[in-house]
This record gives structure tokens, C-alpha cells and sequence, in this order.
């Protein structure tokens, strides 16, 4: 086993967003390809989304908020936002063209859309994700989109019953540079399986001037992840539905991590 799969398997686990009765359902659906590609479409027309980002409201944050969203998808984690916080922007990275048309046509206000995915260096990478043969349809599942073909063989493994007529398609992904915005990032969400710490870096100016809240899906690279933003004046943090507290983590990793610093903080211990 390469190094590189041993160092990604440490933090693969269940792709499991919700707890309980609701994260059992979702085991289910992810069982099947068809199943999940369906249910996915439907989600983007409701207003569930993964339950520990309901922190984003326990957060003490400006009264209005610009919010960067990376690794946008759907739009699914952006309508969330705007439904729990007041939004003045919201800017949203999404490199998948499909998903870009999609961001495009949603009814918020103030909405950017950038059609790249974010590097600390304008460059490329090879990108792959599942796809999955119905009759003379092909239905990519993007949400799998990962950087080591190994790993995403791993995690599909672990998710997807069903695996009898998916194939692995190899893309380029580019990559680019942030440039500067004129006013003031409050919030930052980072999900792009196994990318965190190239955003973080290309990031750095931003996170160094704002410092944003931030929410980081935990990948492999998150041990490194922590300790960029610690040195920056963050601390990591999960966040507890049941008490409605952000806790500070010791040693295990949830699914998303909060990075904050204390005037982010309301209530925690």
C-alpha cells in the first residue's frame, strides 16, 4: 500500500452527513448509484442539509455577511446559508460545469459565481469521480470527486453496495489564484475531498486579514490544516446539536470541523 493511500484511509470513513434515523436513510440511499443520483436531485429542492452546520447560527458574526463557499456543488450548502444567516454576499467555487449552471439559475441575491476550483498557484491536477452506466445514460456522481483514484476506489467501497457498472473517469481540474476582494470574507466553507490545504494556502492572505469562521470538511490533510490555522489564532471545534455548543476537539475529527477564534464564540466550553 502506497503511502499516499495509507495517509488518506486514516481519515476515510462512512460518507455519512446526518446522525440517527436520518443517517441511517442515508447509508441506504448511498447503497445504490441510481438511488443516490436521484435522491441527490431531489435534496437540491428541500432545506436539508448536513446537521452539524446548523452552528453557522450559534456563530457571532457581523449582522450581515459575506460568505465563501468552496466547493459549491449544487448550491445546497449556499441556499442553507441564506436561510439561516443575512447574507449580503456570497461568493461560490465550483469547477464542475454542470454544477455551474446550476448555481447560475438559483434565486439569491448577490450571488458570485466562480467557475474554477482555488489553488495557492494557478495550475492543474488530475481530478476522478464515478460514473455510473444506466441503460445508454451516464450519470456522474461528482459529489466523489477525488484527487487519488485509490482512495476514491476505497471510499466507494465502503459506501456503494452497487458497484457493478460504474467506471472511473480521469479529468483535469485547473486551478486558480484568489484575487483580492474589496470587502470583508466572515465565513469560508471548504468541502473538495482531500484539496483542503491547497485552499487554506491560497486562502492565506484572506484568512490573515478577515479571519473568517471557518468550515472544513475533515480529509487527510486536516492534522496540517489545524496547524496553519492555529498558527493564525484558530482553534478546532465540533459542534453539538444535542447541547447547541460548539465543543473544542482533543483528538477525533467529525465529518466538518470549525476552525474559530474567540469572537466567534457565543456559547462553548
Amino acid at each position: 500500500m502506497s503511502n499516499n493511500l495509507k495517509k488518506n484511509l486514516f481519515k476515510l470513513q462512512r460518507s455519512k452527513t446526518n446522525s440517527g434515523m436520518l443517517g441511517y436513510v442515508e447509508k441506504l440511499i448511498r447503497a445504490h448509484p441510481l438511488l443516490y443520483f436521484f435522491i441527490r436531485c431531489l435534496v437540491r429542492y428541500t432545506n436539508i442539509f448536513e446537521e452539524d452546520a446548523k452552528g453557522v447560527k450559534f456563530l457571532n458574526l457581523d449582522k450581515n455577511v459575506n460568505v465563501m463557499d468552496v466547493g459549491a456543488s449544487d448550491g445546497i450548502a449556499a441556499k442553507f446559508f441564506c436561510r439561516n444567516l443575512n447574507v449580503k454576499n456570497i461568493i461560490c467555487y465550483e469547477p464542475n460545469a454542470f454544477y455551474v449552471k446550476i448555481l447560475r439559475k438559483l434565486n439569491i441575491n448577490n450571488l458570485i459565481v466562480k467557475p474554477y476550483a482555488i489553488g495557492n498557484e494557478n495550475t492543474s491536477k488530475k481530478i476522478f469521480f464515478p460514473r455510473y452506466k444506466f441503460f445508454n445514460k451516464n450519470l456522474d456522481m461528482i459529489p466523489y470527486t477525488f484527487y487519488d483514484k485509490k482512495t476514491l476506489l476505497a471510499q466507494l467501497k465502503l459506501d456503494i453496495k452497487y458497484r457493478k457498472n460504474i467506471k472511473i473517469v480521469e479529468k483535469k481540474l485547473y486551478l486558480k489564484k484568489v484575487k483580492k476582494f474589496n470587502f470583508k470574507i466572515d465565513l469560508i466553507k471548504i468541502d473538495v475531498n482531500d484539496n483542503g490545504l491547497s485552499v487554506i494556502n491560497g486562502l492565506s492572505k484572506i484568512i490573515k486579514r478577515d479571519k473568517p469562521a471557518l468550515i472544513v470538511e475533515t480529509d487527510s490533510d486536516i492534522l496540517k490544516i489545524n496547524k496553519k490555522l492555529k498558527s493564525y489564532g484558530f482553534n478546532k471545534y465540533s459542534f453539538s446539536n444535542i447541547n447547541n455548543k460548539f465543543i473544542k476537539i482533543n483528538k477525533k475529527f467529525p465529518l466538518n470541523t470549525y476552525f474559530l477564534q474567540k469572537k466567534h464564540l457565543k456559547n462553548s466550553r
